[in-house]
């Protein structure tokens, strides 16, 4: 007949194995802390040149605003006398 499992389970590691593996698993976790720590300096960084953006973006509006309007006014009283020439009034 045959023989019967052995339930025994026996695991010889040597100790420069043992060193490698420790080393290997410090090397992972530190480099996951440090890929950690980049990709939220890299967050802040975009949240921080966004922040800039919107507020260059704030200025610009503030410079453009009385050009936008001043060129509108042009615009408005070249139409008027446009429409003037062709109606044919004159005052």
């Amino acid at each position: 007949m045959s023989e019967p499992l052995n339930d025994e389970l026996q695991l010889h590691i040597s100790v420069k194995w043992a060193v490698q593996i420790l080393f290997l698993v410090f090397t992972l976790t530190g480099a996951w802390y440090t890929l950690n720590q980049n990709i939220n300096d890299n967050s802040k960084e975009i949240a921080h040149v966004k922040e800039s953006l919107i507020e260059f973006e704030q200025m610009l509006d503030d410079r453009m605003d009385p050009l936008e309007a001043e060129r509108e006014q042009r615009l408005t009283e070249m139409n008027k006398s446009l429409l003037d020439k062709v109606l044919g009034k004159d005052d």
